[in-house]
């Protein structure tokens, strides 16, 4: 080969190794997180609770064990999962479930002061316990179907129930995408917030 011609083929091998390198290189990550439920102006607005106020012991609320995954799952069949491809949480499901959740209730409950540590120094009226039996983002109809278990337990004297409820909830997606997903998860728990808030609100 003349010098030439090695020299004009110089650009090719180069371009060639670059779409070699293109097509071996892993395709991006995404990293997921829940999408702001609450109203960041009505947050904004809430004025600060007077001392006085009563104190509502909340705890994280319970998912399925099988949604505890770094990966973002969705229920492909009745009896098996399916993960998106490439796609992380980008903190752990249960703190932004809890965090989502928490600003959810605060927001419908101007009254009550939400106590998530130890709480046992601002003497609680009463304590929250939410379990989200079932969680599933049903991909194939682009819908979240979900049930949970509501306690409001008494936290004078003996731990009783004051109030509790199982409720069962259906909300669409609006994309085959995970955050379609996630925007799902979020409603649910807004609506999870509003019944909690409910039974707080009825609680003697």
């Amino acid at each position: 080969m003349t010098a030439l011609k090695r020299w004009a083929a110089r650009p090719l091998h180069a371009a060639l190794i670059l779409m070699l390198a293109a097509c071996a290189s892993p395709p991006p990550q995404v990293l997921l997180t829940l999408p702001p439920g609450a109203s960041a102006a009505a947050a904004a607005a809430a004025p600060t609770a007077p001392a006085a106020v009563r104190v509502l012991a909340v705890s994280r609320p319970e998912i399925p064990e099988y949604l505890l995954a770094r990966r973002v799952r969705y229920r492909a069949e009745t009896s098996t999962l399916g993960e998106w491809p490439d796609t992380f949480w980008a903190e752990r499901i249960e703190i932004g479930v809890a965090r989502e959740f928490t600003a959810a209730l605060r927001e419908r409950l101007p009254g009550w002061r939400l106590c998530e540590a130890s709480c046992s120094e601002q003497s609680p009226a009463a304590s929250l316990q939410v379990v989200l039996t079932r969680m599933d983002y049903l991909r194939s109809e682009r819908r979240l179907k979900a049930s949970a278990r509501i306690t409001v337990w008494s936290t004078q004297g003996a731990r009783v129930p004051l109030r509790a409820g199982d409720f069962s909830f259906d909300i669409p997606g609006d994309a085959d995408t995970p955050q379609s997903q996630a925007r799902a998860s979020t409603e649910l728990l807004r609506r999870v917030a509003a019944e909690a808030a409910t039974l707080v609100a009825a609680a003697p």
